[in-house]
C-alpha cells in the first residue's frame, strides 16, 4: 500500500549552520603585504563559500548579508581596528541588536589595539585554527562584550564600536593620517603632537572646545579639550587612561581634561595610564553622553568629520558575544 500524503511530510531540517565566516578586508596595509601575496592561511581551514575578500563598505555588507542566509555561527574580520568597527556596524545593521552572530577578531592591523585588550591578538592562523577546533568541540569560550552607540546628529547616522574620542586626540590622528603608510614612529610622533604643538605657544583650548554633559549636567567645570569613551580598557594604542576596571558595571568609562600644556607635560605618562590626579582631569563610567565640538571624532581609529561642529551622543550599545579561543597552538 501507498503511504497516505500525510504521511510522506516529514519534518523539514534547517539549513546546514556553518561554524564560521571570515571578512578580509583588501585595503588593510598589513593585510596587502603580510597574506594576500602568498599566505592566505584561511584556505586551508575554510571552504571558499565561508570566505569574502572586500574592498568596499557595500562588499562588505553583501558578505554579512551572504553569511546571515547561510547562517554561519560566527562571524571574523581580518584587518585593521577599523575593520572590527566597520564589520560591527555592517552586523548590526543585518541582523539587528538582538540577534547578533558571536564575532572573532583577528590581528590582521598594522596596530592590533583590539585583538591584543580582547584578547585575540596571537597570530591570527593560530587563532582561527582554535576557533575552528573549539566550535568541532561543540564548547566555542565567549566572552561577552558591549558596544558603544554613537549617534551622530549631523547626519542622522548610528554607529558602533569599542572606543571614541574627539578634540585634540582627534587632531593628533590627523597628524598621524597624513603619512601614507603611518607606522609606530609615526603614532609615538601622533601622540606627542598635542604636547608640541602646545609648548610652541598654542593653546589647547585653541585647538578644540568641547560641551560635554552627562545627563544633562556639565561634566566638568571647564569646557574640555580632549574626550574619549570607551568599553576596553586600551581605547588608543598603548593609552589605559581610565585606572579602574568597569568590571562587571554596566557603563563604559569617559575621560575628559581641560589641563593645560604646562600642566600636561610632567605628568605624560600618568596621563596615559590612569595614575593621573588633577583638578582638570574627571575620570569615570557612564551609560550617557552628549559632546558638542569643534572637531570631528574617532571610532576605534577610523576618523569621522562632520561638515559642521560635532554634535554627538554616546550611550552603551548591545552586548556582542565574541569568540575568544582560549587555547592558542
Amino acid at each position: 500500500m501507498l503511504p497516505s500524503k500525510d504521511a510522506t511530510r516529514l519534518p523539514q531540517s534547517p539549513p546546514q549552520t556553518q561554524p564560521l565566516g571570515l571578512v578580509v578586508n583588501c585595503n588593510a596595509r598589513a593585510v596587502k603585504r603580510r597574506y594576500l601575496p602568498s599566505n592566505r592561511f584561511w584556505s586551508d581551514v575554510l571552504p571558499t563559500k565561508c570566505v569574502r575578500l572586500t574592498d568596499t563598505i557595500e562588499e562588505l555588507d553583501a558578505a554579512v548579508a551572504h553569511f546571515r542566509r547561510t547562517r554561519v555561527a560566527a562571524v571574523a574580520a581580518l584587518g585593521g581596528d577599523g575593520t572590527v568597527h566597520r564589520l560591527v556596524d555592517a552586523l548590526v545593521r543585518h541582523y539587528g541588536e538582538a540577534d547578533l552572530p558571536m564575532v572573532a577578531i583577528l590581528a590582521g592591523g598594522t596596530m592590533n589595539g583590539l585583538p591584543r585588550a580582547l584578547g585575540s591578538g596571537a597570530a591570527p592562523e593560530r587563532v582561527l585554527r582554535a576557533a575552528l577546533a573549539a566550535f568541532d568541540l561543540g564548547d566555542p569560550p565567549i566572552r561577552r562584550q558591549h558596544l558603544l552607540r554613537v549617534s551622530d546628529a549631523c547626519n542622522g547616522t548610528v554607529r558602533h564600536g569599542f572606543s571614541f574620542a574627539t578634540g585634540v586626540v582627534y587632531r593628533a590622528f590627523e597628524q598621524y593620517y597624513r603619512t601614507f603608510e603611518p607606522g609606530m614612529i609615526d603614532a609615538v610622533r601622533a601622540s606627542l603632537w598635542p604636547l608640541t604643538t602646545a609648548l610652541s605657544g598654542r593653546s589647547l583650548a585653541d585647538i578644540a572646545r568641547l560641551d560635554v554633559r552627562v545627563d544633562h549636567q556639565h561634566w566638568m567645570p571647564e569646557l574640555p579639550h580632549t574626550l574619549v569613551a570607551s568599553v576596553i580598557e586600551n581605547p588608543v594604542l598603548w593609552f589605559k587612561p581610565f585606572g579602574d576596571a568597569l568590571g562587571d558595571n554596566a557603563a563604559f568609562h569617559l575621560v575628559a581634561t581641560s589641563m593645560h600644556a604646562a600642566e600636561i607635560a610632567p605628568r605624560l605618562w600618568p596621563l596615559f595610564r590612569g595614575r593621573c590626579r588633577h583638578p582638570r582631569l574627571r575620570v569615570g563610567h557612564c551609560q550617557d553622553v552628549t559632546i558638542h565640538g569643534n572637531t570631528g571624532y574617532l571610532i576605534d581609529g577610523d576618523c569621522y568629520a562632520p561638515a559642521d561642529a560635532v554634535d554627538v551622543r554616546v550611550t552603551l550599545g548591545p552586548q556582542l558575544r565574541l569568540l575568544v579561543p582560549t587555547a592558542v597552538p
